[in-house]
């Protein structure tokens, strides 16, 4: 079991809690298989949605063609159909991306619950599901809904006057950084019963370090998908982060 940590979360947090996220994975094997889970509902979906889209154009394509085509009828029929794959194998990896982090909800805390665990010698008790699935939606949609806004305006910027991409791009960066850091958190946050507005006084306390540690993270997650192979890491980190911050149980540090 580690020391528990005695110093309060700087800046510099940020990094230790990235790297002793991906290290507690990779040295704790009892929580591997949980780390899979992600990537595993990823690629469950992935391949069902992907066949379903599959299916869906070539039905689409036989209604629109019917059976009974010439030589250029079978050429357009199987462009359509290739054409409509392709928008559903689009279609089908956002969806799969979309879907597999709150399928993996139950791994993720567990990861997060054996963090503690290890950091402290004991664990939070999970809040009831119906009260952590209502508190996960609201927080998570609250900060997703805010990036969505920021990420849209510095976009309509950019057309309106091109010349701003100087600054739109890092800012974009910047708003994806938090958006992630904001996500990971949830976990531990959730297992400390913490509401928005006190998940929001925890972020303006330590923005330095809350930044910090989404950006290392985005800068992870620049390859569509990786993020979900990495999010187990990500919520050792921030358990991490929080347990930095305040190592005593939830019922102490109320």
């Amino acid at each position: 079991m580690m020391a528990t940590p005695q110093k309060r979360l700087t800046t510099l947090g940020a990094i230790d809690a990235f790297f002793g996220g991906i290290g507690f994975v990779l040295k704790t094997p009892r929580v591997w298989v949980l780390a899979l889970v992600p990537a595993a509902v990823l690629v469950f979906l992935f391949a069902g949605f992907v066949g379903l889209g599959i299916w869906g154009s070539a039905e689409l394509g036989r209604g629109i063609f019917g059976t009974d085509l010439g030589t250029w009828g079978i050429i357009g029929k199987w462009l359509l159909i290739t054409f409509f794959t392709i928008i559903a194998i689009l279609i089908a990896l956002l969806l799969a991306l979309s879907l597999a982090e709150p399928l993996s909800a139950f791994a993720l805390e567990r990861i997060s619950r054996a963090q503690q665990c290890a950091i402290t010698g004991h664990a939070p008790e999970s809040p009831s599901l119906f009260k952590a699935m209502w508190m996960s939606l609201v927080c998570v949609s609250f900060g997703v809904g805010l990036g969505a806004m920021a990420i849209i305006t510095l976009l309509v910027i950019n057309v309106f006057y091109p010349p701003a991409t100087v600054v739109t791009i890092p800012l974009k960066m910047l708003v994806c950084s938090w958006v992630l850091a904001w996500d990971l958190l949830d976990y531990p946050l959730a297992l400390r019963k913490m509401g928005l507005f006190a998940r929001l006084k925890w972020v303006f306390r330590h923005f330095g370090a809350f930044t910090l540690f989404g950006f290392l993270w985005a800068s992870c997650a620049v390859v569509p998908g990786i993020v979900l192979v990495l999010l187990p890491m990500g919520v050792a980190g921030a358990t991490r982060m929080v347990l930095w911050d305040d190592p005593r149980p939830p019922n102490e540090s109320e």
